[in-house]
């Protein structure tokens, strides 16, 4: 099975046909090559809008308002995703699901127009400026670093050791 590969609406509508005429959806997908949900999926939307169903969908851009509505049913109603879909028009599961999560996560405003790169960068935040350290820290600072640096050279002097020895043979 290919991915991403575009069907013309009259592929679709011989595919729904022949459903209608008596084949399974699981033959019709692997006679042609296609998932059981994309045919499903087809099905679906031949039976709430009949051919014009199976057109491409043009990418809408849908308002706060309206995702709130979907959302609440969603969530109300008990719907599944792909009954939202149906009964809203909307082409994709995935739109509704992550409307559903952004409203679960942050409420109404995640539900607001997010396109785009934000108007505004983020500037960095300039770094802390700490008090000078004390004697003590100073010193207890130094002795960490000797300390490791003792740690690595001890295994410099390992792993050369370990590379002149001879391997003993068992």
């Amino acid at each position: 099975m290919r991915k991403n590969r575009k069907h013309n609406p009259a592929f679709k509508l011989n595919v729904v046909e022949e459903y209608h005429a008596g084949e399974s959806i699981t033959a019709l997908a692997k006679k042609w090559g296609l998932s059981l949900s994309l045919v499903t999926r087809w099905l679906d939307r031949y039976s709430t809008s009949g051919s014009e169903g199976l057109l491409p969908k043009i990418t809408h851009y849908r308002s706060m308002e309206f995702k709130l509505k979907v959302v609440k049913s969603y969530i109300n109603e008990g719907l599944s995703l792909r009954d939202c879909c149906s009964r809203y028009g909307i082409a994709a599961e995935s739109s509704v699901l992550f409307w559903v999560r952004s409203y679960e996560r942050s409420g109404i405003a995640g539900l607001r127009e997010q396109r785009g790169r934000p108007k505004v960068m983020k500037k960095d935040k300039p770094p802390k400026k700490t008090a000078p350290l004390t004697r003590l820290e100073e010193l207890e600072k130094e002795n960490l670093y000797l300390r490791a640096e003792n740690e690595l050279l001890k295994k410099l002097e390992a792993l050369a050791h370990q590379r002149q020895t001879p391997k003993k043979k068992r």
